[in-house]
């Protein structure tokens, strides 16, 4: 499945940047994150994330690996877990891609190729796939409220 996702931030792409690597604020806004921790810095973090789907009440223990990270412009990465009360696995490719339009004014596009794989694939795909879009629309609206409050120039 692929998903996409563009918000137009009031912000500079250096903010914008700075704000993506403050881990605790970031995953503030992804929907459903309960923990995350730091493995190694700007390279690999674990999270648990849980949500209803449908009928389902899945949590998945996440690994996270940046892949590529290119200042201020793009960040790749791929969170891998499996959930293991429905036997299902959960691969995500991320990629954020910034872009000043102006100054003071970025746009972030957010890319994600998921998949999922067990018995949450075979018997709930169409509800995931409803439920991961209102998710990933939810993340970018939410980094980008974070940090239009923010002052011009301050962290948020």
């Amino acid at each position: 499945m692929h998903f996409e996702q563009q918000v137009l931030i009031r912000a500079g792409a250096d903010q914008v940047w700075t704000f993506l690597w403050e881990i605790e604020q970031l995953v503030a806004c992804v929907p459903g994150c309960q923990e995350v921790k730091t493995l190694e810095l700007q390279q690999r973090y674990e999270a648990r994330v849980g949500e209803k789907v449908g009928p389902f009440r899945v949590e998945f223990p996440l690994l996270i690996e940046v892949l590529e990270a290119e200042a201020p412009k793009r960040i790749r990465a791929r969170a891998t877990g499996e959930e293991r009360h429905l036997n299902s696995v959960l691969k995500i490719d991320l990629t954020a891609s910034l872009q000043e339009t102006e100054p003071g004014q970025t746009a972030l596009d957010l890319a994600a190729e998921v998949e999922v794989l067990g018995k949450l694939g075979t018997l709930g795909l169409g509800v995931f796939r409803h439920k991961a879009d209102q998710i990933f629309a939810a993340f970018a609206n939410a980094i980008k409220a974070r940090l239009d409050q923010a002052e011009p120039g301050s962290r948020p």
